[in-house]
């Protein structure tokens, strides 16, 4: 456990000075979101600062077998737990590429396909029987890709990416104490560095921005939340993975739905999203947005540690009533304009 504690503060300290250092070597090589029209910012923003994530990620992988082989660290790892580490690496270089030149939608979608699909392995699951196993994966494919897809799509406010996925990971630490795993497990030490991260990210990002994530972070916050979506899924937990993914699955859903209907492309950035129109709405006061979310995941992590202390699946409905009030409000306040 001692080792586990400085390993933890000697990762945060690293995480501290690279995003620090990164501000700098953004703006000497020129990786910077200039704002437009449609931008949420007024001035210029080093962005790209995701590839941090990336690289802090890859040497905590390294470190935790290292660590294993020399009797260090005892890790239970996942079944072919190297593809982790590749996907994590492929994706995040790829996305901080398009941080920075812009990669075709297609082409992207195309790597996130390939990526989570020599990532299903990663995944232990017994419910062939329930689905024939060429169909469970296609089922598998398309909704992690999606669930990627979901999480890059709602950055747009300071803060807001973040602290959404702060309380899924919450969520997720949560159901796994409960279910009393073993602090070694690599999947809960992973989150409990990748949750110091954000923490520490957020500091930076919020509420007046020093720098963004890019693709090349909330992609990366993507594909760790999907796979632990279905990791709990697969482990019986399927309604806390509902209730933790009930808002941000609603957000996006609803709002692509509304722009194929009006013959716009899915990935198209029109900031269009029901927070994001709040946000104009409130002349782009970040800080409120930023309020009405953390006090919805407050609310939603509370019904999550009922639903598990209690041991009452069907507690998932109110996390789904949740969300549709929260986009409910956003909703109300963009037709309004209601200053809250």
């Amino acid at each position: 456990m001692s080792n586990l504690i400085i390993t933890a503060i000697l990762f945060c300290i690293i995480c501290f000075y690279l995003f620090k250092y990164y501000i700098n070597i953004a703006n000497r090589l020129k990786f910077i979101d200039t704002p437009n029209s449609l931008s949420n910012h007024k001035k210029a923003i080093p962005t790209g600062a995701g590839i941090i994530f990336v690289f802090l990620i890859c040497l905590i992988y390294l470190l935790l077998v290292i660590g294993s082989k020399f009797n260090y660290f005892v890790i239970d790892f996942p079944n072919r737990h190297y593809l982790f580490f590749i996907s994590v690496s492929l994706l995040g270089i790829l996305s901080f590429v398009d941080d920075i030149k812009n990669i075709h939608p297609v082409y992207r979608f195309l790597a996130q396909i390939i990526m989570v699909f020599f990532s299903m392995p990663l995944l232990s699951h017994d419910i062939f029987y329930l689905i024939p196993e060429k169909l469970l994966y296609l089922v598998i494919l398309l909704f992690w890709v999606y669930i990627i897809n979901i999480f890059n799509f709602l950055d747009g406010s300071n803060g807001y990416l973040t602290i959404n996925s702060l309380f899924i990971f919450f969520g997720y630490l949560a159901t796994k104490y409960m279910d009393a795993i073993q602090i070694y497990d690599f999947n809960y030490l992973i989150i409990l560095f990748f949750v110091q991260f954000l923490l520490i990210y957020l500091y930076f990002n919020f509420p007046k921005p020093k720098i963004f994530c890019g693709d090349s972070g909330s992609i990366i916050t993507g594909y760790i939340i999907g796979y632990i979506t279905l990791n709990l899924i697969f482990n019986g937990y399927w309604y806390v993975a509902i209730s933790l993914i009930s808002y941000p699955f609603f957000e996006v859903t609803i709002t692509i739905i509304k722009k194929m209907k009006n013959g716009k492309y899915p990935w198209e950035r029109l900031f269009d999203y029901f927070f994001l129109k709040a946000l104009n709405a409130t002349n782009k006061n970040h800080n409120k947005i930023f309020s009405i979310s953390l006090i919805y995941n407050i609310a939603n992590f509370s019904i999550i540690l009922i639903m598990l202390f209690y041991e009452n699946k069907y507690f998932f409905i109110f996390s789904i009533i949740l969300s549709i009030l929260k986009i409910y409000l956003f909703n109300l306040i963009t037709k309004r304009n209601l200053i809250i």
